[in-house]
């Protein structure tokens, strides 16, 4: 079977997804490290220009964000599954929740760090989020200390029965959606994490049950070695259109797909899936040759561009 290859930065909250989903199912993978900020050219060969982390690299297959990344290490190697409570969509769905708690913790972060952080940092961040005033968050603290206690306090009446995990005995995504957020905070701020979390008594416990997942088996590679692995590998020629697509997209168009909600870039190819849940594109790049590049539908936009 194709070689697993991530690419990301293990700082990184979303990155910190996808190494417990893939501790969760104890597999061997190979790492690739990218910068925290521009450039990011060696990844964008790979994405045709989407930045974000995590991305995941199958051959010439590439998967774009922690949703499609647990879709495809389940349907590679579906034991232990990410879903132990039935098909998954709930689970999936949490993403959506998991990205607010993610927005109160980081406001935290933001306003009590950022004016710390060496300008061009500062400077990408706030590219990043535009939707964000950095100079003003820190006088809302407030507002999002309540907004990251009251996710927090879901989770903890979640757990209140005893189980070990969100969805009952057994690890899954619901866990592994909101572990990094309550970690992130926890290594950012501790004394406000501790004051917003620590008479959480099911939380603690089950922090560590999550973090005891680990990150399967890691092997550091660098960007050329994975370049060569997409040039050497052919990409996947399926084609799969809806064709009740809500926007009316058709094979062979050529479009854009980027985040809805942040600035992490976009990337232009040729339709080739079109699905309630993903969107791929086929490119080509010289430093790897023909790629597919698959997104979520959910949170991404997709632009016909003739």
């Amino acid at each position: 079977m194709t070689d697993l290859i991530l690419h990301h930065y293990d700082a990184s909250p979303f990155t910190q997804r996808a190494l417990r989903m893939l501790g969760l199912k104890k597999l061997a993978w190979r790492s690739v490290q990218m910068p925290m900020m521009p450039p990011k050219d060696d990844l964008a060969a790979l994405t045709g220009g989407y930045r974000g982390t995590p991305v995941l690299q199958v051959g010439a297959a590439i998967y774009v964000d922690s949703q499609l990344i647990a879709r495809e290490l389940e349907r590679l190697h579906p034991a232990p599954t990410l879903f132990p409570g039935g098909p998954g969509g709930l689970q999936l769905a949490l993403v959506k929740w998991s990205d607010a708690f993610f927005r109160a913790g980081l406001k935290l972060v933001l306003g009590a760090l950022s004016s710390q952080w060496p300008e061009p940092f500062r400077k990408d961040r706030e590219h990043l989020f535009p939707d964000i005033d950095f100079g003003t968050v820190g006088a809302e603290a407030p507002h999002w200390r309540a907004q990251y206690r009251a996710h927090a306090a879901l989770l903890e009446q979640q757990l209140a029965d005893g189980r070990a995990y969100l969805g009952g005995t057994a690890p899954g995504l619901a866990d592994i959606h909101a572990h990094p957020f309550v970690a992130m905070l926890r290594g950012a701020l501790p004394e406000v994490a501790a004051s917003l979390l620590d008479d959480f008594a099911h939380l603690r416990a089950w922090e560590a049950r999550v973090a005891a997942l680990g990150e399967g088996v890691r092997t550091e590679v660098d960007a050329p070695t994975a370049h060569a692995v997409a040039r050497a590998s052919r990409a996947p020629d399926t084609v799969d259109v809806d064709p009740n697509d809500a926007q009316g997209l058709r094979a062979g168009m050529t479009v854009e797909v980027e985040p809805d909600d942040t600035l992490r870039g976009g990337s232009r190819g040729e339709l080739v899936i079109a699905k309630p849940d993903r969107v791929a594109i086929r490119r080509t790049d010289p430093r790897v040759g023909t790629v597919v590049v698959h997104f979520p539908r959910l949170g991404y936009r997709v632009t016909p561009l003739g």
